[in-house]
This record gives C-alpha cells, structure tokens and sequence, in this order.
C-alpha cells in the first residue's frame, strides 16, 4: 500500500504557535492557499482512495488537494483515528507555555501520551491495508501525529524539523513494515 501522508495547511493557530491539538480550527487564506497548491504534490500518484481526520482544518485540505489535481470523484472518509494529539489543558496555549510545563514534567496528567496516538494511528493503517494493500491511500491529518508516528517506526530524520504546513510524506507499507519514500515534501 502506497501512503500519502499530508499535514493540513496553516490556521491561525498555526501562524500564531499555538497549540490546536482537537480544536477544530479552520485553514486561514494562507491555507487556502497552500492546499490548493499542495495539489501538485499529488499529480504523479493514481489516488485510489481519501482519507482524513475528522477536524476541518484537515478535510477541507483534502478536498482543496483532490478538487485541483483533477480528483474531483473522491468521497473522503473522515477516521477518528487520524485526529490530532490531544494536548488537552494545553490546547490554546503558545509553544512556549507548553514547553515550558514539559520541562517541568509537571500537569502533563490531560495530555494523550505519544503511545496512544502511535497505537491508534497504526492501527488504522493496519486496517486499511487488510482491504486496501495494492491501493495509493491520500491521507491528511496533523503534525504531531505524523512525527510521533514516523520517530515511533524509526523513520523521523534525525532532526528538529516539524512538518511542514501541506508537506507529503510517501511512504510504502507492506503489511508489517513501513518504508519511508520521501519526507516533508
């Protein structure tokens, strides 16, 4: 199976650093902007299905992405699974308040751990391949759990860098293990 991992575009949250984590926070025009152009990302690929987490930030830049590489037919299944980090007490707060509480090690008790969002985010890839194993999967969903998702398989360069707003990742899946195409593109 052929993944397509895309983060969704900027939010004002995004532009501003802070944290969004399950706030359903909509694209802002820059956004807009981006996932109309992310399209191009994706021209090369036969897209055989859409998947997306259910916060609109991700399905609207999924739709943007499919309506302008020509993939106007998709119908976007929306997965629980794919939903962002929950940072809990957290969500609202700037970068640097919550770096600084992680620091401390301290009130982190309303945060989903890097576990939890790893097992869900594989397990729902684990499903998809059962019906899907031949098939090139678009999926858009958040930053956070892609990086925990990619450093859990081993696969995160070793680096700082976030994912970028838009950036796709391909990755191959042959049922058991994950193969990292290209990163934060």
């Amino acid at each position: 199976m052929k993944i397509l991992l895309v983060r969704h575009g900027e939010t004002d949250y995004n532009k501003n650093r802070k944290i969004q984590g399950h706030s359903d926070i909509e694209l802002n025009a820059t956004g807009v902007a981006q996932a109309t152009k992310a399209a191009d990302k994706i021209l090369e690929f036969n897209i055989d299905l859409a998947f997306s987490s259910p916060l609109k930030r991700a399905v609207k830049t999924a739709a943007l992405m499919l309506e302008h590489s020509g993939n106007n037919n998709f119908i976007i299944e929306k997965d629980d699974r794919l939903i962002e980090k929950h940072f809990g007490d957290f969500e609202g707060a700037t970068f640097d308040e919550y770096f600084t509480v992680l620091e401390n090690n301290k009130g982190l008790e309303t945060i989903e751990t890097d576990a939890e969002v790893f097992k869900r985010t594989n397990d729902f890839f684990a499903s998809k391949y059962d019906s899907h194993e031949d098939k090139t999967i678009l999926v858009v969903c958040h930053g956070a759990l892609i990086r925990i998702f990619l450093r859990t398989l081993g696969l995160y360069p070793k680096t700082n860098i976030l994912i970028n707003n838009t950036a796709l990742n391909v990755i191959d899946f042959d049922g058991k293990n994950f193969t990292l195409e290209q990163f934060n593109i």
